[in-house]
Parts: structure tokens; sequence; C-alpha cells
């Protein structure tokens, strides 16, 4: 092995530290430091070891560590939405996870297989890859690093320029410049060879050292500077309703007392709306039958113009196929209604889960389909995807400021996890509308049990406040529901798996534009894709100008001499 040796059993469990540490944010984000040093067991056992199956193979054992940590409420997620017992959820989720643990081994792969070809500096190629990576790997919950930092506000206030891949990028530098610097002393190693080796690297090191203390210097005066603004602005009165229904694969039944015309739901609103809620809103949650049936358009119309409230609430919607008048379209629907119980918002969610609203290449396919819905059964609900993004504007006339439109970007549940998605939203409102006011995402994460899925969701969501810097209400079926402001700061949150009406002072910023990454959401990952596939040519010009030169020196040898 190089540069000393180390068992083969020593490198998996360095492997596995990392994996254990990177993970642990994602569980407790008060410990969101383990992450600025998780990947150095990883690196010092590829650094130990040689060949690059066992390098992939040792990222894998990272990655399956780390997948199994953070997402062990797969077994949960599966036995709620498919009734499987523990042990065909324990099989399935081990599948996912193995899938999840490669997109560590193709890091490694990419990071030792590139060094070996080409001289790129590790203080460059290491983020490069590990942002590349983790945004190109299809998966079905879709993850970064950065959702690891929502309580870190210093260092995640830069991200309304690049958003979480730059937070991503960051955290990759810090890790492999402190591996850099401690390895020495961590391995004693001191010799003349690798004294000279490492002072040639004083330039990339002080250009890192450079990036990452602008990088949390902005982050402290930016973070001080949104908090004096915050208290200068003005507040709209917004009611959260948590209903925490537990979700089913049964038939719905109504609760005693209430009826589809009278949801629980409608009752807390009465009592938000009676201490002044200008805009009540509910989570994603059962079907309310709002948009198919007009007496309960008409009830909801009814109760509301008394209330002198608005109104976001969730629900699916029916259509009939226009080539095929018998086939039935659904999508997952959110709306909005003026104080007059007038619809005056209208969205159809765009970002559908895979498996569980859609069946990836299979929907179009009848033979296919039939499968797969009979494997997926009652969970599969499959919706239509909506075709455009749209803002909910109204008229506060009850506000402080008069007769200003009030405008909110829609999301609906699994959308929050997507930055780009979001940034295009809120580029998308600022087209139709002259400023942008809030963020308002509607979840019902309740089939992942009374497990940590529904805190990384809302952790997740908080970078997309700041991202784009607009205030942002997440109201989640079961909770914890979310207000946070443009610079991460929580104002509000809920307890978990508790129902309640909640009414709070939301401020907000007139004239709003969004940030630098709501109007260029693309530029930096795509940048590094650019970056990537460059370093890529490089890497196969270099292999095919060996191939060549070993070919002429082969040709060389055997002419005959004169």
């Amino acid at each position: 092995m190089r540069n000393g040796s180390l068992s083969l059993t020593l490198l998996a469990l360095l492997s596995a530290l990392s994996g254990i540490l990177l993970s642990i944010p994602f569980l407790s984000p008060q410990h969101y430091g383990l992450s600025w040093i998780g990947f150095i067991p990883l690196l010092i056992a590829i650094e130990k070891s040689t060949g690059l199956f066992r390098i992939y193979y040792l990222g894998a054992i990272t990655g399956l560590t780390f997948s199994i940590s953070v997402s062990y409420w797969m077994i949960d997620f599966l036995m709620l939405s498919k009734g499987y017992g523990i042990i065909l959820s324990t099989v399935f989720s081990v599948i996912f996870w193995l899938y999840c643990a490669q997109l560590f081994g193709f890091i490694t792969l990419l990071f030792e297989a590139i060094k070996q070809r080409i001289n790129v500096h590790e203080y460059f190629l290491f983020p490069l890859i590990v942002v590349s990576v983790f945004a190109i790997y299809p998966m079905i919950f879709t993850a970064h690093l950065g959702e690891s930092q929502s309580q870190f506000l210093v260092a995640i206030q830069a991200i309304e320029f690049v958003g979480v891949y730059g937070l991503d990028a960051i955290i990759a530098l810090t890790n492999i410049v402190i591996f850099r610097l401690v390895l020495p002393y961590l391995l004693a190693e001191h010799s003349p060879t690798h004294q000279k080796r490492y002072s040639q690297n004083k330039w990339p090191l002080g250009i890192a050292l450079l990036l990452l203390i602008s990088w949390f210097y902005y982050g402290w005066s930016s973070n001080l500077a949104w908090e004096s603004k915050i208290q200068q602005w003005n507040t709209v009165r917004i009611g959260l309703v948590q209903p925490n229904e537990t979700p089913s694969l049964k038939k719905q039944t109504l609760y005693s007392g209430y009826s589809r015309s009278l949801p629980p739901e409608m009752a807390m609103t009465q009592r938000l709306a009676s201490i002044g809620a200008e805009i009540v809103i509910w989570p994603e949650a059962k079907y309310k039958a709002y948009l198919d049936q007009p007496q309960i358009a008409e009830a909801y119309r009814h109760q509301i113009n008394a209330l002198n409230t608005r109104l976001i609430f969730q629900d699916i919607e029916q259509t009939q196929n226009v080539l095929n008048p018998l086939v039935k379209q659904q999508y997952n629907t959110a709306v909005m209604l003026s104080e007059q119980g007038e619809m005056i918002g209208h969205y159809q969610k765009m970002k559908r889960i895979a498996f569980g609203e859609y069946v990836p290449f299979a929907s179009d396919i009848p033979v296919l389909k039939r499968w797969v819905e009979g494997f997926f059964g009652s969970f599969l609900n499959e919706m239509e995807k909506g075709e455009s993004h749209q803002v909910f504007s109204s008229e506060l006339t009850n506000n402080a400021v008069k007769n200003n439109a009030f405008n909110i970007v829609p999301l609906i549940c699994y959308e929050t996890i997507f930055p780009e998605f979001v940034a295009e939203a809120v580029a998308s409102a600022l087209r139709k509308v002259p400023n942008t006011d809030l963020l308002v995402a509607l979840s019902s994460d309740g089939w992942f049990g009374s497990t940590h899925q529904p805190y990384q969701h809302t952790n997740a969501s908080i970078l997309r406040a700041v991202e784009n810097r607009l205030p942002l209400v997440h109201v989640l079926n079961n909770g914890p529901s979310i207000v946070a402001m443009p610079n991460g700061t929580i104002i509000f949150k809920t307890k978990a798996n508790q129902a309640g009406g909640y009414i709070i002072d939301v401020p907000y910023e007139k004239d709003s534009q969004g940030s630098f990454f709501s109007h260029y959401p693309h530029l930096f990952i795509y940048s590094a894709y650019g970056l990537i596939l460059f370093i890529g040519l490089c890497c196969c010009l270099k292999v095919r100008k060996k191939t060549n030169q070993s070919t002429a020196l082969i040709s060389a040898r055997n002419e005959p001499l004169d």
C-alpha cells in the first residue's frame, strides 16, 4: 500500500466512521460541525489504499453507513405506505440503501481515477466532484450535504448566489484542506520527501483559505444585516392548521361531528380568523372534494366569506382526458380562496414523487403500468404533472400596507427539496407580478411515522428561504411546521405529532425581487458540470496519448536493424 500499510479492516472502519460523522448532523442539526470534518477518515482510508476497485469499495462503505443512518425511516415508510411486515420492509430498504451507497463510491472512484491521470489539485478537484455527483446522481429523495447546516446561519448566507451546491463545495473544500494540513501529524509523515511535496501547495492552500474566509465573512456580515433589516419589515398575520392525521391505505372515514363541508381544519380556521388571521394555511392532507363537488365548493365559499379571511389548502383535482373522456386525470393541487370565498389561486404540482405519484418509464406502457400498480398497491396514486408555476396574489386590506398585492409562491411537499425548481418558481412569479413576498409549502410526511424524516424535510426547505431571500411558511400535516426568515432564522416551529392551530405575525419585505440564485439557479452547477466534462476530456486525451506513445515504442523495438 502507498505511504505505509493499514489493514483492510481498519480502512473499512475509517470509511464507516466517515459515514457516521456525515450523517449525525442530518439527525441532530445542532452538531452541524461534524460535516466539516466528516470526510477526513475516508480520505485517510483512500490515501492509504491502492487499486480503484478497493477505493470504490471504501467509498461505498461510507455511503452505506451514511444512507442507513440518514434514511433509516425507509422501513417505517414501507410498512405504513405498503403494509409490508418488518422483514420485507427491511429487505427493500437494504436495496434502497445499497443503491444510495454508490454515490460515495463514485465520488472516491472519480477522485482517485482523475488524480492518477492528470495533474489537478485536490483543493479544486475534490469539491468539484462532490458537488457534481451529489447533484447528478439519480435518487428518489435527493440529498445535499448543505441540508445539514440549517442551524449554521453564518455558513448558509452565501447560498443566495450559488444555492446549496456552493455550500456542498465549501464543506468538501474544508474537509480536504483540513485533511492535508493534519495528515502529516496523524500519520507521523515528516520525511523530507513529504515536506517537499506539500511545501509546493502554498499557493493552492492560500487560495483555498482565502475562499473559506471570504465565504464565512460574508455569512457573518450578511446575517447581521438581514437581522437588522427584518426588524423593520411589515408583518402579515398567518394562521397554520396542523391536523395531525394518521395516514392509512384504508378507505377514509370522516371524524364524528364533521363533514366534507365542515372538516376539522375549517373549524380551526374559524378560531384563527376570530383572532385576526389574515391568511390561514392548511397542509397537504386527506381528500377534501372541493375541486370535484360543487356543493362542497359552495359551502367553503359561504364559510370563508363569513370569516373574512383568506385560505390556502391542498386537494386532489380530477379532470377528464381531452382525448378519451372515459379516462380521468388526477392532479395534486393547491388552491387559494379570497376573503369572499372565491378561488383566486390554482396550482397543480409539477414535481411528483416517483413510485408514489407516478412511475418512471412505465406510466405510458399499459402492461408494465398494470404490473407496477399491482406491486405498489394503494400507495401508488398516479398524478398528472402540472404545466406551470403559479403565484397567488391577494390584497391585504386589513394589513398596515393598504391596497398592495401580497404575492405568494406555492409549493407542494416534495418540491421543496429541489433548489433549482424553487428558484424557477420564484423567477416565474416575478415575471408575472412586480414582487414576491412569501414561499408557502404544503406537506404531508405522516407516511414516515415518528422518525427524523419530517425534520430533515423542513431543514432542507429552510435553505430554499435563504437561497431566494424570501420568508417561508412550511406547513406539515403531522408537524413540525415552521416559519423561516430569509436568513434562515426559524421564528416559529410547532411540535411534531400534535394537532393544533397557530397564529404567527410573519415579517415580509415589500418589493422583494428574490436573489441572484432565483434568477440564475443553473449557473453554478452547470459550470461545475462543464468543468468535470473538460477534466474528463483531458483524462481521455492523456490516456490516448500514453497509448499512442506505448504503441510507437513497441513498433520501434520490433523494427529490424539495418
